[in-house]
C-alpha cells in the first residue's frame, strides 16, 4: 500500500511539472518576455533524489511464475529550482500638479470725497435768579437742673478671711552613698623615641672656572710692495736723415713725435691674508666635592613606669537633717478698705437744644438751551468695484501610469534521473488453491 501511495505522488508531481513548463512556454510566446541573464542553479536546490521516492512499481501477471529477468529500469525525474527573470507590468498611482487658469472676482475699494451740509447743535447754559424758603436746624442754649452721678472714695472696715501658710520644723534621717578615694600603684608602658646620630658622606657639585688656550683664525688685509710697469708719454725729436745739400734747396726739419716710454715703479697692493692667533678662553667644569652630614635618627624603646592610680569606692552612710514643712491655716481679720461708690447730685447744667427755623434764600437756576448751526463738512465715502480677473491655479490630480520591471521567478525544471537496474528475481509458481491471478510487486529502486 505504501508503494502505491508513493507511486501516485510521483506521477502527480510529473504531471504538475509538465503543466507548469507548458504554461510558461505559452506565456513566453504570447507576451514575448524579455529574459534577463542566463538562469543559474541555486545552491539550495530542491532535488528529489531516487532515494526519496521509488520508481513506478512493475507488476507481473499470474502465469509468469517461471524463471525470468526483471524489466528494464524506469526513468525518474528530479526537480531543480531555477531563477528566471520575467517582465511584469505594474500600475502606479501618483499625484501630478496641474496648472489651469481660473476666473477670480476681484473687489476694489475706491474712496470718493464730497461736501455735505451737517447740522451742529450746541447746548448753552442759561442762569435764572430765583428766591426760595428752606428749613435750617439751629442750636439754642438753656439752663436746666440735672442729676449727675459722681464716684467718690469711701472708707469701710471689712472682715477678710484668707489662707495663711505656717512653717513647722521637723527632723529626718537620709541615707547617701559617698565615694572614698583609694590609691594603688600599677605599671604603665610607654614608647620612648631615643635619638641616635650617624655620619654620612655626601657629594655636591659646583662649577669651577679655568683658563684654556684656543686657536682662532682671522682674515686681514695686508699691503704688499709690487714692481709695476707703467707707460709715460714723451716728446721725441727724430734726427735728420739727410744732411743739408749745399747745391740744392734746404730739406725741411723733422717734426717731434709723442712716444710711450715704459718705466718700472713700486706700488702697494692690498691682499687678504688668513692669520692664526691664540686666545685665552674662560671655561667652567663641574667638580664633585665630598662633605660629611650628621643624620639624627630616632628609635622606639619600650619602657615601663610605676603610676599611682586613684580609684573611688562607694560607701553607704546615714545623715540626720532638719527640714521645714509648711501647713495652710484659714485666718479672719478686720481690714480697712477704700471703695469707690457712685453718688447722684443735682447740678445746674447748660443744655444745647437743636430746633428747626424757616429762612429765605436766593439761588440761581441753570438750564441748557439748544443752539443749532449748519456747517459744510467734507465726507469720504468708499465704493466697491467688482471685476473678473484670470489667475493661474495649481491643483494636484491623481494619475495612473504603467511601468515594466524585471522580477526574479523561481521555476521548477524536471531533470531525468535513470534508476539503477534491479537484481534478477525469481518467483515461485502461484498456488492453485487461490481463485484468480495473484499480483506480485516488481522491484523497487532505492
Amino acid at each position: 500500500m505504501k508503494q502505491w501511495v508513493m507511486g501516485l505522488t510521483a506521477i502527480a508531481l510529473l504531471a504538475a511539472a509538465g503543466t507548469v513548463s507548458a504554461v510558461a512556454d505559452e506565456e513566453k510566446k504570447d507576451k514575448k518576455v524579455e529574459e534577463g541573464p542566463a538562469p543559474k542553479v541555486e545552491k539550495d536546490e530542491a532535488v528529489v533524489t531516487p532515494a526519496s521516492w521509488p520508481c513506478p512499481p512493475a507488476y507481473h501477471a499470474a502465469p509468469a511464475y517461471h524463471h525470468g529477468c526483471a524489466p528494464a529500469p524506469a526513468v525518474s525525474y528530479s526537480y531543480q529550482c531555477v531563477t528566471q527573470y520575467q517582465t511584469r507590468a505594474r500600475t502606479v498611482c501618483e499625484y501630478v500638479p496641474v496648472t489651469t487658469t481660473v476666473d477670480v472676482e476681484e473687489v476694489t475699494c475706491v474712496p470718493v470725497k464730497k461736501t455735505v451740509p451737517v447740522k451742529e447743535t450746541t447746548w448753552v447754559e442759561k442762569k435764572t435768579p430765583k428766591k426760595g424758603t428752606r428749613t435750617v436746624w439751629k442750636n439754642f442754649e438753656k439752663k436746666d437742673k440735672v442729676k449727675v452721678g459722681e464716684y467718690r472714695w469711701v472708707e469701710k472696715t471689712v472682715d477678710q478671711t484668707y489662707c495663711e501658710v505656717v512653717p513647722v520644723q521637723k527632723k529626718g534621717t537620709s541615707k547617701y552613698t559617698e565615694y572614698v578615694p583609694t590609691k594603688r600603684v600599677e605599671k604603665a608602658h610607654y614608647i620612648e623615641c631615643v635619638p641616635q646620630d650617624r655620619k654620612e658622606v655626601r657629594h655636591y657639585e659646583y662649577c669651577e672656572a679655568f683658563t684654556r688656550k684656543e686657536e682662532r683664525t682671522a682674515a686681514c688685509t695686508v699691503n704688499t710692495a709690487v714692481q709695476v710697469t707703467r707707460y709715460a708719454a714723451q716728446l721725441v725729436c727724430p734726427p735728420n736723415p739727410c744732411p743739408p745739400s749745399p747745391c740744392g734747396p734746404a730739406m725741411p726739419a723733422p717734426q717731434p713725435q709723442v712716444v710711450c716710454v715704459p718705466y718700472t715703479t713700486t706700488e702697494c697692493v692690498p691682499q687678504t691674508v688668513v692669520q692664526k692667533y691664540t686666545v685665552d678662553v674662560v671655561d667652567y667644569r663641574r667638580v664633585k666635592q665630598p662633605y660629611e652630614v650628621t643624620i639624627r635618627e630616632y628609635k622606639q624603646v619600650k619602657k615601663s613606669v610605676d603610676v599611682e592610680v586613684c580609684e573611688y569606692k562607694p560607701v553607704e552612710k546615714t545623715q540626720d537633717y532638719t527640714y521645714t514643712e509648711y501647713t495652710q491655716k484659714m485666718v479672719t481679720k478686720k481690714v480697712p478698705v477704700k471703695s469707690c461708690e457712685l453718688v447722684w447730685i443735682d447740678k445746674d447744667v447748660t443744655v444745647v437744644e437743636c430746633r428747626p427755623v424757616q429762612e429765605n434764600y436766593d439761588y440761581e437756576e441753570c438750564t441748557l438751551v439748544p443752539n443749532e448751526v449748519t456747517k459744510q463738512v467734507e465726507v469720504t465715502e468708499y465704493t466697491y468695484q467688482r471685476r473678473t480677473v484670470k489667475r493661474p491655479s495649481t491643483s494636484w490630480q491623481m494619475q495612473t501610469r504603467t511601468i515594466c520591471e524585471t522580477v526574479p521567478v523561481q521555476v521548477l525544471v524536471p531533470v531525468p534521473t535513470p534508476c539503477p537496474a534491479p537484481a534478477p528475481a525469481f518467483y515461485s509458481a502461484p498456488s492453485h488453491h487461490h481463485h484468480g491471478g495473484a499480483v506480485v510487486p516488481g522491484p523497487t529502486c532505492y
